[in-house]
């Protein structure tokens, strides 16, 4: 930790009290003494943080009541809230699972053994699941019964194992399979007629220019308040998450 302070000026209002003094040198002798104590206070200060580390203690730990026990209950009697916690079927957890425990990432030399992977996955697709403020750091770790590094470190490791297996949760279906032929009858179904030769998909985002085009400059405002060109990406095929077997 560095602190950098400067004298304070003559002319600084903070010093308006001493205006009473008649004798400039002794105005600038009492202001560079109440300056040197002031850095002495904030030495002192600083050596206690350093020293600690903490700047408030809490008198009681923080009571932990993890509910990640109740996904068991969830997937065997009442599947509709396991979905609602972890937005996949728990057929679909247990697939998923199977494939990423033997990963390396959930492996370490250490004398403190990770979490279980299906804890893991559970915080995971707990956290992907979910947005906004209901869905924090400090919330999972509340559900959890974990510190929020934990639930940090939870997610990183599943994105990588997860990583690894794109091309098998990940696929084209061909044009005559059976798959293809049940995406072709939902979309017609579901949307249109027109679009039953294929699923569309739209993602986008905003890069910001340096300043406002000069040539029909409002409209490249956007809703942040800045500046910005859109880019869109548009998928007429159709990309599904395969079922795992």
């Amino acid at each position: 930790m560095n602190i950098v302070i400067t004298p304070p000026s003559p002319l600084s209002p903070s010093i308006s009290d001493f205006s009473d003094f008649d004798s400039s040198d002794d105005e600038a002798d009492h202001i560079t003494t109440r300056y040197d104590h002031l850095r002495v206070q904030i030495a002192s200060l600083r050596d206690e943080v350093e020293k600690a580390h903490v700047l408030h203690h809490p008198d009681e730990p923080m009571p932990r009541a993890p509910q990640l026990h109740l996904l068991v209950h969830f997937g065997e009697h009442r599947p509709h809230l396991f979905r609602q916690k972890l937005r996949v079927e728990p057929e679909i957890f247990d697939d998923i699972l199977d494939l990423i425990s033997d990963h390396p990432i959930f492996c370490n030399n250490s004398h403190n053994p990770q979490l279980p992977v299906s804890i893991q996955l559970a915080i995971f697709l707990n956290r992907a699941g979910h947005y906004g403020n209901s869905i924090s750091v400090e919330y999972v770790a509340q559900w959890a019964g974990i510190s929020a590094r934990s639930v940090v470190n939870c997610t990183n490791r599943v994105m990588v194992a997860l990583l690894d297996q794109h091309d098998t949760f990940m696929g084209f279906p061909a044009p005559d399979s059976e798959d293809f032929e049940r995406a072709r009858e939902y979309a017609a179904n579901t949307v249109c007629p027109e679009w039953q030769n294929g699923i569309l998909a739209v993602d986008g985002s905003t890069i910001n220019v340096y300043q406002k085009p000069g040539f029909h400059g409002e409209v490249f405002f956007d809703r942040k308040s800045r500046y910005s060109l859109g880019c869109q990406v548009f998928f007429f095929f159709f990309l599904f998450v395969i079922k795992l077997n």
